[in-house]
């Protein structure tokens, strides 16, 4: 689909989710919606559930919405969503950024995403660290912990797989088919890039994947080993790679993430919020907005 993915290239808020090939990675089915000749489109994820066909958000893909070369206005927003209601019965999808002009109408909630702008130099990102995240850097060092960008594909998947909480991240065996296919992919178009912690043996202890779009470092996967929780290994390895790419025109994307827990840790590196939106609409509240 090369229209389509030129398109989602030259948004203005372009993100690597839209592009078909990634949505042919984590998607069960897609299609999308084109206003005229490519001026804006919208992917739609979607599956069958007991007859019934609904729009979701697939794993690993944070947020999608409307693309559009120029700034996206309210109505092609709001167009974009009323044909998707129209022809869904089930939606619960998340919005890029550019969704706010529609916020209101569609009673959108708020999603907070963390970004890390690292044009400063390490020592300057450093000082907006927290208090505990120095202390398990520290750590981190004293239990011998190193840097390595030397981790092949297979041995990142099962360290993944061997750790990933599946509880709290609600990951179901379908998703370890998506995580394979699209590690993969990322992996041989060298789209993404793989940085580990390891210690004095050799052995991993964290782990993380991160996507190289435009001005973008999105942590697309990160995880840790029992010990390297113990060891600070995840403060340790985000640290470094904020080292590798500071005084950059770069941005490091953390993905989020609205999880309280989770967004403090990425809050402790300095991370900054970005608002995107959450779009849930059923066939009974559809019928109840008619009769309204």
């Amino acid at each position: 689909m090369p229209r389509w993915d030129e398109l989602i290239s030259a948004s203005a808020h372009s993100l690597p989710y839209a592009f078909s090939w990634y949505l042919d990675a984590v998607a069960e089915n897609w299609g999308g919606l084109v206003l005229n000749d490519y001026e804006a489109v919208m992917p739609l994820v979607w599956l069958r559930k007991l007859g019934i066909k609904c729009l979701y958000q697939p794993y690993y893909c944070q947020q999608l919405g409307v693309f559009a070369a120029g700034v996206v206005g309210a109505d092609v927003y709001r167009d974009f969503l009323n044909t998707a209601t129209r022809h869904f019965s089930y939606i619960h999808i998340n919005l890029n950024p550019e969704a706010r002009v529609v916020a209101e109408d569609f009673t959108l909630v708020k999603k907070k995403n963390l970004l890390l702008d690292l044009s400063p130099g390490h020592s300057v990102l450093q000082k907006e660290y927290s208090v505990s995240h120095n202390r398990n850097i520290a750590k981190a060092r004293k239990a011998g912990l190193s840097f390595s960008e030397a981790c092949d594909l297979k041995s990142f998947q099962k360290f993944y797989l061997e750790n990933v909480n599946r509880t709290k991240e609600n990951f179901k065996p379908q998703h370890e088919k998506t995580f394979k296919k699209l590690t993969q992919t990322l992996i041989t178009n060298k789209q993404g890039s793989l940085f580990t912690a390891i210690d004095e043996h050799q052995n991993l202890c964290a782990a993380i994947l991160l996507i190289s779009h435009k001005s973008r470092l999105i942590a697309i996967i990160n995880t840790s080993s029992s010990s390297g929780k113990k060891h600070g290994a995840s403060h340790f390895l985000f640290d470094q790679v904020i080292k590798k790419y500071s005084e950059t025109e770069l941005v490091l994307d953390f993905e989020g993430s609205s999880i309280a827990t989770i967004a403090r840790f990425y809050e402790g590196f300095g991370a900054i919020d970005e608002t995107f939106y959450n779009y849930k609409n059923t066939l009974l509240k559809n019928i109840a907005q008619r009769f309204s």
